[in-house]
Order: C-alpha cells, then structure tokens, then sequence
C-alpha cells in the first residue's frame, strides 16, 4: 500500500504565499499558479476564492505526485470578469489557458462554484479533460436570494461584516469556526461542538481553515465582481448541460452539506454515463478537507485517480 502525503499546516500557508503570474489566451489574460510536477490537475476555486484557493484546495493531490494549475476565475483577483459572463464562457476561458500552457488535457478539479466552469469545461472541450473530480459542485439553478440568509450575507459578504470576521478570526477563531459549521452543515448543536475542539486541537485542520478563510475574505475588494458575476450565471440554467461529458468521473457530496443540497450532485452522477457519487462522511460544505473522515476520503480520491490511469 502506498504511502500517503497529507497536508501539513506548513502546506496550507505555503499555498497563501505562492505567487501567481498572468498568461496571455485566445480569449484574455488569465492569472494562475502552476505548482508541483506530474499529471496536471487543474483546481477551479469555489465563490468567493481565488488562484490560492484553488492551491490550497487541490494541495493534497500536488504533495501526492500530481502538477496542479490553479487559475483565479473571472473576476476574481486579477483574472477580468468580462472573460467569464456565463458558465459556457468560463468553461472556454479554461479551455484557453490549458492551450496557452500547451497542456495536452487535465484532470479537472471543481469545487463549489468551480463546479459549474469545470463542467463546462468537460461539456465543451471533452478532448481536454482526462478525469473530473466534483466537491460539493453546483449543477443546478442556484439563487443566492433564495439560498444565502440575510444573517449570513451580513456576516460575511459585506466590508463591515468582513472586517469584524477577521477581526474574530484573530481573536476568536473558535466562534468563527462555529458559525461557519452551523452555516455550511447540518451537524446537530452536539456535534458542532465535538468538530470545533477536534479542529481547534488538530493544527493541520485548523490552519486549513485559517487558509480558507483568506482565500475567501482577504482582498474582498479584488474578490467581490467575481463572487457577483457568479452568483447571477450559476441562477441562468435549470439544469447545466451534461450530456457530452464521457470522462471518468468521480463526484462527491458532504453527507451533511446545508450550503448545497445533494440534488446538484444526484443530478450530474446521472447526467455524466462515466460517473460514481460519493458521500463524504459527515461531511459539511468542506467536508473532504475538515470532516473527521476527510483523510479516508482523501485516501480514496488519490486512489480512485491511480485506479482510472492505470
């Protein structure tokens, strides 16, 4: 059995302090980092995010042999968000930076709102996607009106709401964790409060988070058009088109996820012929970066990906 290489609280900051660079495409300059070496894996961040998320996302795949590209999306950081005015669009802006680095296909990453751009990508430039991995992915409609409370808009998606989360981070990481588990989970009160000291007490997990929460929040202003511009596309399609993906493909969902229903997830595993669903255990949102079982998740994508290469 081969060994695995988990991520470490010194590979969740390294992802925060790597530089990105732009790269002229077919259809504009795109920002991205390019880190590690083998099969390349391409990591859409989810919304909001940023090139460093997409690393900090896909790191456990890059300390286990694989080269990861990690674009910021449009309008996010540096990357214009007149490149991505539909999914269709951000799915042909990917296409465009994997010619432009003259990568022949990719193993596709989504994450959340990564979801819909990676879809796309596998929808429109089959020939460009090897295999396709789906966290937690948005594939249907998706209306922030409907589904973002009021209390958390303010909390986290306005500049005095910002400043004072990152105000508590600092002071009171563990509130922070908390409220986020209660928004992004279905996890009884009980439950909660076991995951928060588990996190709290296990440093690898807690300075994911820590990571997360930059990637997210830090520079909102260079963060909010693409978060905006991403919640007007992903309210367009009823359902995304599907029908021409026939790469592997692996698609998990957090068993506990109250962010996204496992709808979007049940709806692509049968849309895409190639396809296995996953249940994250006890998962939340995040659940396969910081769910109890998120190293035996870990273990099983890493073999699931060795599986379908060989």
């Amino acid at each position: 059995m081969r060994k695995i290489n988990f991520v470490t609280a010194q590979d969740s900051q390294e992802c925060l302090n790597y530089s990105s660079k732009i790269i002229k495409t077919s259809v504009g300059e795109i920002e991205y980092a390019d880190r590690g070496d083998g099969p390349v894996l391409l990591s859409a961040h989810g919304s909001p995010g940023g090139y460093d998320q997409g690393l900090a996302m896909a790191e456990i795949f890059r300390k286990n042999g694989y080269r990861v590209i990690s674009p910021s999306r449009p309008g996010y950081l540096r990357t214009n968000v007149k490149l991505g005015e539909s999914v269709e669009a951000q799915g042909d802006a990917l296409a465009a930076l994997i010619n432009a680095l003259e990568i022949p296909y990719v193993i596709a990453l989504g994450t959340s709102g990564g979801g819909p751009p990676t879809y796309q990508l596998a929808e429109r430039h089959p020939d460009k996607v090897k295999a396709l991995i789906q966290i937690d992915s948005i594939s249907l409609k998706y209306d922030i009106n409907k589904d973002l409370s009021k209390v958390t808009e303010m909390i986290y998606l306005s500049n005095v709401g910002i400043w004072f989360s990152k105000f508590l981070i600092k002071h009171f990481p563990k509130s922070v964790i908390k409220e986020f588990l209660e928004t992004e989970s279905s996890l009884d009160e009980h439950e909660i409060g076991k995951r928060v000291k588990e996190i709290m007490n296990d440093d690898d997990r807690y300075k994911f988070f820590k990571t997360l929460f930059n990637t997210m929040y830090s520079k909102w202003s260079e963060r909010k058009n693409g978060f905006k511009n991403d919640m007007k596309i992903f309210n367009v399609h009823e359902k995304l088109p599907l029908s021409n993906i026939n790469c592997p493909s692996l698609i998990m969902h957090g068993e506990n996820d109250s962010d996204l229903p496992d709808t979007h997830s049940k709806y692509a595993s049968s849309a895409i012929k190639n396809s296995e669903l996953y249940y994250i255990k006890g998962g939340s949102h995040v659940g396969f970066w910081m769910a109890d079982s998120a190293k035996e998740t870990q273990v099983y994508t890493l073999n699931w990906l060795k599986k379908i290469s060989n």
